[in-house]
């Protein structure tokens, strides 16, 4: 890449994890290995916020990422939000999703995201993104609604056994059984574009990487999704936080971890 994306591309390409790897493409070539649930053991704890850094290959600056966890009785929520500056075709843009899942399983219960931006004409666009996800006898479904400038559309999609949210990804990679043994596959659900596909994860090697928090010793986690690849770096040490991730177009640098009051 070799200049900041366009805002449609940041819509497309940032947010999540999965989602960047272009679900609709990659669909017909999924693997057709056998899924399973994949969490181990959860590490993170109620209150705790993650600040990343967010740039392009080059280095360049495009915003600022935080991912914060609240405990509400048995659940967590997870919420991602993101400040993009302006560049190019597009002004300074806002994206936040918040995300409800069981406090032990990581299994979701539903979302909401909300984004907003300014166009070229300084006109304030938006998009709102809801859904939930529903059990009935062993039966689970996504139901999702998008509103875009006032336009909604909305759809259901029956689930495979094993699914987790696409938006827990950064969150559901810190609880696999780290070893280099280890490789998993999972259902992971697009919310966003009412799909869902198997991912396969595998956590082959340790290294040491810089970022702006510091020096980590880290599980290098390979994701795979179709014939998309692509790398996470998990640190070795509890709470297993996501020191950097590489979606093909914008790196996420960690910057600190705190515990808010």
């Amino acid at each position: 890449m070799s200049s900041q994306p366009t805002l449609t591309r940041l819509f497309t390409l940032i947010l999540g994890s999965i989602a960047a790897l272009s679900l609709a493409a990659c669909e017909a070539t999924t693997p057709n290995a056998a899924t399973s649930d994949v969490v181990d053991k959860v590490a993170f704890v109620d209150r705790e916020q993650l600040t990343y850094e967010l740039v392009n290959v080059q280095g360049d600056s495009l915003g600022t990422g935080v991912l914060a966890v609240r405990l509400e009785g048995t659940r967590f929520v997870l919420e991602q939000h993101f400040e993009f500056e302006g560049s190019g075709d597009a002004g300074p843009s806002a994206d936040k999703v918040t995300l409800a899942v069981d406090a032990e399983t990581l299994r979701p219960f539903g979302g909401l995201r909300e984004a907003a931006w300014v166009d070229r004409d300084g006109r304030t666009r938006s998009r709102v993104y809801d859904w939930e996800y529903d059990v009935d006898n062993d039966v689970a479904r996504l139901a999702y609604n998008s509103t875009v400038n006032g336009n909604s559309e909305n759809g259901k999609l029956p689930l495979r056994q094993h699914y987790y949210d696409n938006e827990s990804s950064l969150w559901l990679w810190r609880t696999l059984p780290f070893s280099e043994e280890f490789e998993g596959h999972y259902v992971s659900v697009n919310p966003l574009e009412g799909k869902q596909q198997t991912v396969k994860v595998q956590t082959p090697s340790t290294e040491t990487i810089e970022v702006p928090a510091g020096t980590f010793e880290v599980w290098r986690l390979i994701v795979r999704n179709g014939r998309s690849l692509r790398s996470a770096w998990i640190n070795i040490e509890a709470p297993h936080e996501v020191v950097q991730w590489d979606n093909g177009d914008v790196i996420f640098r960690l910057q600190r971890r705190e515990l808010l009051d």
